[in-house]
């Protein structure tokens, strides 16, 4: 899974894969209004999860704000209000289990 520009909040996934860090823990970067994630796909269903990671490596410990959200081709979910989160606590990391590519947005 491929990430672009995430220095700028914008990255392009063109692969399926899980557990990818798009915002690393303790890099200012968890005061957003909006997240949004656009699958490009001409027929495939995205299957994306977005969740919190704090590193301890017990997955229970993981925060989702979303969990395996069917994004149909052609389709933008746009999460707003409340995605702010403790950048010093957690990585913000997304699976993706169907179409690619997807097109993120995060502000």
């Amino acid at each position: 899974m491929a990430l672009t520009n995430p220095y700028t909040g914008i990255y392009d996934i063109d692969s399926v894969s899980s557990g990818v860090t798009m915002i690393n823990k303790f890099s200012n970067k968890g005061n957003l209004n909006s997240i949004s994630i656009c699958n490009q796909h001409a027929s495939t269903t995205a299957v994306v999860t977005l969740y919190l990671d704090d590193g301890l490596g017990n997955d229970n410990s993981d925060v989702h704000i979303i969990n395996a959200v069917s994004i149909p081709a052609g389709t933008t979910l746009v999460l707003d209000g409340n995605v702010n989160f403790n950048n010093d606590t957690y990585d913000l990391k997304i699976t993706n289990t169907g179409g690619v590519p997807l097109s993120i947005i995060t502000r």
